[in-house]
């Protein structure tokens, strides 16, 4: 079955930053699909969170005993992804990345559209630091959705003036879109060249992750937008920002930035009359092949 707009699907999510499952048993959600974070000798893992039992949150109260965690309803040992056992609850795809944590509702390889590839690239050269966190009253896509508005860029966050901004499909199944920003200087940068035109590379990989590369090059700066949805509705959006070692003073200003262009987007997303049905024009293009794009995601089993 095909996912709709704001419903969990069966690509990639960021639900979570290192920092934020400190704990050895972590509850997360994604919309209506409730799991648990569990770090072990391993690593982090992320597994479903209901009991097999009796329906339990494994999150809440739930402790770790070897290979299972002990429900905190009845005290039955819950295997960690083995369904040879009575008791198991299943596991799902975890890759992180520096400080983020991308996790994917799926048992096969469908739909990962190249993100692990890309991930693996980028730890390499831009290691991934957390910048933000920001629940949103936004159906989640819009968040994603952004990158290919190509008006909001000079409407809404006051970019002077874009330059060949066209989408296309990758080969792997992303939706890409790439141009050119003509900007002056950033203000307060402290290090790097005086940045008038700066490329626009950004990647979708699912409904929820947006991978973005922008800069002059040899000075390029790694944003990661990603939203997941809320069993309350809305979504919480979370930004990562990667850039190589010599850039690191350039961290600060680059997570204020993020802050702030978010901020801006949210005081039109919250405002969003969701009852209008969308009358798209030769400028939303990009935009309608990323909602295309989402629609090719199937409802995870």
């Amino acid at each position: 079955m095909t996912a709709q707009l704001g419903t969990p699907h069966s690509g990639w999510y960021l639900p979570a930053f290192t920092s934020e499952l400190t704990a050895e048993v972590t509850p997360l959600e994604i919309g209506t699909r409730r799991l648990v974070a569990v770090r072990d000798e391993t690593g982090i893992r992320v597994f479903d969170a209901d009991c097999p039992h009796r329906g339990a949150h494994l999150g809440y109260g739930g402790r770790l005993s070897g290979d299972c965690l002990v429900c905190p309803f009845h005290g039955r040992r819950i295997a960690l992804g083995d369904p040879t056992r009575r008791w198991s609850v299943r596991e799902h795809q975890v890759i992180v990345s520096g400080e983020a944590v991308f996790v994917r509702l799926a048992d096969t390889p469908d739909d990962d559209r190249g993100l692990t590839r890309a991930l693996k690239e980028l730890g390499g050269t831009h290691p991934l630091t957390a910048a933000v966190i920001k629940p949103v009253d936004v159906d989640p896509v819009m968040i994603v959705e952004n990158a290919f508005d190509i008006d909001h860029f000079t409407e809404v966050h006051k970019v002077p003036r874009l330059r060949g901004m066209a989408h296309r499909d990758g080969d792997e199944g992303e939706l890409i879109i790439e141009g050119e920003f003509v900007m002056g200087a950033k203000p307060g940068s402290t290090s790097g060249p005086s940045v008038t035109r700066a490329r626009f590379l950004a990647c979708a990989y699912s409904p929820g992750v947006v991978v973005t590369r922008f800069g002059p090059p040899g000075w390029e700066q790694v944003i990661v937008t990603a939203a997941v949805p809320r069993e309350s509705g809305g979504c919480v959006a979370r930004v990562a920002i990667g850039v190589r070692p010599e850039q690191q003073g350039e961290l600060p200003l680059l997570i204020s930035g993020s802050e702030r262009a978010l901020a801006e987007d949210a005081v039109v997303w919250e405002r969003l009359n969701p009852r209008v049905v969308p009358r798209f024009d030769g400028g939303d293009a990009a935009v309608v092949a990323y909602r295309r794009f989402c629609a090719g995601f199937r409802e995870p089993a």
